[in-house]
């Protein structure tokens, strides 16, 4: 009946284990993976969608952008809801068709976009507009969710051949020797496709272009916290005049109130305004000249010193377009789209800025 080519079997059909009527239905679950007679994990991932948007949207409840948990607590809840996402990643993970890829893919952006303290704002054209998968999975350090399910299934792949083989090595010391060695490399082949996919970017080209050529060493780095003005710059995304006219739709014009230049964007801001000349100087003095996104995460990367420094720079320059921005929010004479955002996290929020 489950394989057949029905698509639900007869009414009322049923099997009966030790007295207890249990249905036939044309799927059914087993050992937390629910299984259907094609084998394709549609109804699968469809289930379990909903749970993983619901524990992303709890979890980045305890991830306000400013403040909040440091990297490592964000890094673990990243974790806990990888470790739901990917249970049982041997068994489907030939099933990934593209359906079942965005439901993955929604909800490691939920939640990596907390991670790395993403900007986000509210469009009065579009909704929520936030940065894209690609840039925030490469800024947060945490490979595609169907990549991670190809190492799993490699390493298990492994241990069950080892298995039928009839290797089982005395020591638990060689085994685990031999494990870490896959695993190494599985990973490895992980990394090498990643940056293969980043090559063609579909958004974030920007911030994909300063981060892959450091991809290496970016990913597994135990120092440098992301801040989040540090994330504006690094994304675009944030107080510019280009970001809020186009895509938040909250400025009449893209150009920059501060010097006057036709077009404001993250670029600008570290490189070109000559408002910030004298943060722009500071930053030269420890990092080095910082002509790109590039230069400035070749900078970061180089040392903890060049790494505060530009978080330094970030703040200064990105705390004071806040101000600008909102006081003319305030401004009763200002556009109508320049209006003030409302709600508890927006009061929480003005209240750390300065007066």
């Amino acid at each position: 009946m489950f394989h057949g080519r029905r698509r639900q079997p007869p009414r009322g059909t049923h099997v009966a284990v030790q007295g207890v009527a249990v249905a036939v239905k044309a799927q059914m679950k087993y050992l937390g993976l629910v299984l259907d007679g094609k084998w394709n994990f549609g109804a699968h991932f469809t289930q379990l969608a909903p749970r993983l948007l619901g524990a992303a949207a709890a979890l980045a409840r305890l991830l306000p952008n400013v403040g909040g948990p440091g990297t490592v607590c964000r890094k673990l809840y990243t974790g806990v809801l990888r470790s739901m996402a990917l249970y049982g990643a041997p068994v489907w993970v030939d099933a990934l068709h593209r359906k079942n890829r965005t439901h993955l893919r929604r909800s490691q952006r939920v939640l990596a976009v907390r991670a790395i303290r993403g900007y986000r704002t509210v469009s009065a054209i579009r909704g929520y507009r936030t940065v894209s998968w690609t840039a925030v999975t490469l800024l947060a350090g945490d490979p595609p969710w169907e990549l991670q399910a190809e190492t799993l299934a490699r390493v298990y792949q492994y241990r069950k051949d080892a298995r039928e083989r009839g290797l089982r090595p005395c020591l638990v010391e060689v085994k685990q020797v031999r494990v870490a060695k896959v695993r190494a490399e599985a990973t490895a082949a992980l990394m090498a496709k990643w940056e293969e996919d980043l090559r063609s970017p579909v958004a974030g080209a920007a911030t994909v272009e300063a981060i892959r050529p450091h991809l290496s060493r970016w990913v597994p780095r135990k120092r440098g916290t992301l801040t989040y003005r540090m994330v504006q710059i690094l994304t675009g995304h944030g107080c510019f005049g280009k970001y809020l006219h186009r895509t938040a739709g909250r400025e009449p014009t893209p150009e920059c109130k501060h010097c006057g230049a036709p077009e404001d964007t993250a670029i600008h801001t570290l490189t070109e305004c000559a408002a910030w000349g004298p943060q722009r100087h500071l930053l030269e003095n420890v990092a080095g000249p910082v002509d790109s996104l590039q230069s400035m995460v070749t900078a970061m990367l180089r040392s903890e010193d060049r790494w505060a420094a530009v978080a330094s720079f970030c703040e200064a320059v990105m705390l004071q377009k806040e101000v600008a921005e909102r006081e003319r929010e305030e401004d009763a004479a200002a556009d109508p789209i320049r209006r003030r955002r409302i709600g508890r996290r927006r009061g929480r929020y003005a209240r750390l800025l300065l007066p």
